[in-house]
């Protein structure tokens, strides 16, 4: 489970829904419930350790398996595309590249990328609400004033980073169904269905406090000091 990242798990959430939709929208087949069961009841047997959940749910996606042909259809394509990129692999020269990030589409209140700023800004209270993109917030770059600061992230899917000044001190309220949590020096941290309270620096006796409350379906976030 450590070696399932959080936008893996992203990706095989989204296609189990897609499964979902196109079974009982283009096939009228029952059998997606099935599906549906047999995803619950994995998912209960990851968070509270029940090996009877895991093999349960594994009979219900057995079942759908023999229901549902967009489940057949789905896993043909990816043996196909699992032997396509064998082949590519095998037969192409291995070539190291730079990945570079690509530009933010800011201007998509729903969807996309929020970038921290690149110029000194006033600061104002963050209140952010976003189904997918990655956001980042860079305090570093605005002076905070005396009282308490706050940033506030409701994010369906995406990464959010927060960067803090050395000298202020932070309490972070982190919530999600499914990420990492990078906190300073401590992390990562696999969080399932959890919640996490952690504070840096003292905010009750500061002149300047931050309060950070993020909270993720499928996404990691990172809290770094700079």
């Amino acid at each position: 489970m450590q070696n399932f990242t959080t936008n893996k798990l992203t990706f095989w959430v989204l296609c189990f829904f897609l499964l979902v939709f196109v079974e009982l929208t283009i096939f009228n087949n029952g059998g997606a419930f099935c599906l549906l069961i047999g995803a619950v009841l994995l998912y209960l047997s990851f968070s509270k350790n029940v090996r009877f959940f895991k093999w349960t749910g594994i009979f219900f996606i057995a079942i759908a398996l023999f229901t549902m042909w967009s489940l057949r259809l789905f896993i043909v394509l990816l043996l196909l595309y699992m032997l396509y990129h064998y082949l590519q692999k095998e037969n192409e020269p291995k070539v190291v590249t730079l990945e570079f990030e690509k530009l933010p589409a800011s201007k998509n209140d729903i969807f996309g990328t929020m970038p921290a700023p690149v110029e000194a800004y006033k600061w104002q209270d963050v209140q952010i609400q976003r189904l997918a993109g990655d956001i980042t917030i860079d305090t570093t770059q605005t002076i905070l004033p005396a009282g308490t600061n706050l940033i506030t992230i409701r994010q369906g899917i995406g990464k959010v980073q927060v960067y803090v000044p050395y000298e202020i001190p932070f309490c972070l309220h982190y919530t999600t169904l499914f990420g990492e949590l990078t906190c300073l020096h401590a992390g990562p941290q696999r969080l399932l269905n959890e919640s996490v309270v952690f504070s840096d620096g003292n905010p009750e006796d500061a002149k300047r406090t931050l309060v950070i409350h993020v909270a993720t379906w499928l996404g990691d976030l990172e809290v770094l000091r700079k």
